[in-house]
């Protein structure tokens, strides 16, 4: 895809499967096609992996950096039938949380169905020609492990000569004196946390703080909620403009429909403003958006209509 001089392409690394959240469209409503390209034949909730590759004047960029090496096996929780037959370090988990009874077998019976496979990023950028060694610049919309895992391998910087950027308000809560607790991540898909990816590149990690220019006709826009320090990438040249949303928006349906949420927000009121603000600003279908979590990383555009919005894909997205 081009944005006028700015060429992108989307890099795929793997994919998340989930129980089918709440508030779907049914078999018959128009977002019904849109929607289920996301599920499986026996219901769960697929969510692609990945990241996008930018090149603009000299620069070649990789947006966010997908789950990290692994070998396209199931990780995730050993399927249980009972709470008795669960990890144990998951059940002290929840229960650390305060969930007890009927709540903590309605958490446990989630993520059960939860897994993902990925590790596909790496040889993806071979098979588009550009090798670790290219990049230029990693840009991170947030730091969660699915979009950190390429940063580094065996305690070393994955692209060697990349300046690595994240916002400052992430880079305090997940890097700071009193980080988030990642447990929850490695006990449900084996996740490095965040200081331990990101401390092989510690000196070369550079923060911004809010809103900023990445590199030519790349702008990141501070847009926090799904965590602190969130961001969306807006890419323009001339007259034409798309956006890379990050985890701001995880599907088109969060986009034409304010009312359905996959609820895996940090901050759930800020982030529905965040999402509202998007939906004005793309509006009248003439601004291309992707996530690294949409169906095959396509871009598309939300198109005005009477009484709701809809989503078309392009074609030529890929």
């Amino acid at each position: 895809m081009r944005v006028g001089n700015i060429e992108i392409w989307p890099v795929y690394d793997g994919q998340f499967l989930f129980a089918q959240p709440r508030g779907l469209p049914a078999e018959g409503d128009p977002d019904f096609t849109l929607q289920h390209v996301n599920l499986t034949h026996d219901g769960l909730w697929v969510m692609d992996i990945g990241a996008f590759l930018v090149r603009t004047a000299d620069r070649l960029l990789l947006i966010d950096a997908g789950a990290g090496p692994g070998t396209m096996e199931r990780i995730g929780p050993k399927p249980f039938e009972g709470i008795e037959d669960a990890d144990p370090a998951l059940v002290d988990y929840n229960r650390r949380k305060g969930l007890q009874g009927e709540a903590l077998e309605q958490a446990m019976a989630m993520v059960s169905k939860s897994e993902v496979r990925h590790g596909l990023l790496g040889e993806n950028l071979q098979r588009l020609g550009i090798a670790r060694e290219d990049i230029t610049d990693v840009v991170l919309s947030h730091l969660h492990f699915d979009h950190i895992g390429w940063v580094s391998e065996h305690n070393e910087p994955y692209f060697p000569n990349a300046t690595y950027r994240c916002e400052r308000h992430d880079a305090d809560f997940f890097l700071g004196e009193h980080a988030h607790d990642e447990t929850f991540y490695r006990l449900v898909w084996n996740a490095k946390p965040a200081s331990e990816r990101l401390g092989p590149v510690m000196n070369r990690l550079e923060v911004w703080d809010r809103d900023t220019v990445v590199a030519p006709g790349v702008n990141a826009m501070f847009a926090p909620g799904h965590t602190p320090g969130s961001c969306l990438m807006v890419l323009s040249s001339g007259e034409e403009r798309a956006m890379i949303l990050g985890d701001t928006v995880h599907c088109p349906l969060e986009l034409t429909d304010p009312d359905f949420s996959l609820m895996a927000d940090m901050d759930q009121a800020l982030a529905d403003r965040t999402r509202a603000a998007i939906r004005r600003e793309i509006e009248g279908g003439s601004v291309s958006v992707s996530s690294p979590h949409f169906p095959g990383l396509q871009f598309g555009r939300m198109l005005p209509g009477q009484g709701r919005r809809s989503w078309m894909f392009h074609a030529n997205s890929d």
